[in-house]
């Protein structure tokens, strides 16, 4: 299943999303000032927005709206089995 989203997150966590083995980024664009940020910056604490399309498993059902990287993440390791 396919879903497009709004993802809360720092350079770091983005990255580590597009990395992640739960799910396949299949397009994640930077919503944020890119004059005030050119580039990402691994080691920076401030929270941009990303428009995501993820690819993921379906029993996830779809994914609307806004999420944090750390409610990203648990609704992807969520045990489908309760």
């Amino acid at each position: 299943m396919e879903s497009d989203f709004i993802l809360k997150a720092t350079d770091k966590e983005a990255k580590a999303l597009f990395d992640s083995q739960l799910a396949t980024v299949k397009l994640m664009t930077f919503m944020g000032d890119k004059e005030l940020y050119p580039a990402m910056d691994y080691n920076s604490d401030v929270v941009h927005k990303w428009e995501v399309k993820l690819r993921h498993r379906e029993d996830i059902g779809e994914l609307r709206g806004t999420y944090s990287y750390a409610k990203l993440m648990n609704i992807l390791k969520s045990n489908s089995n309760g």
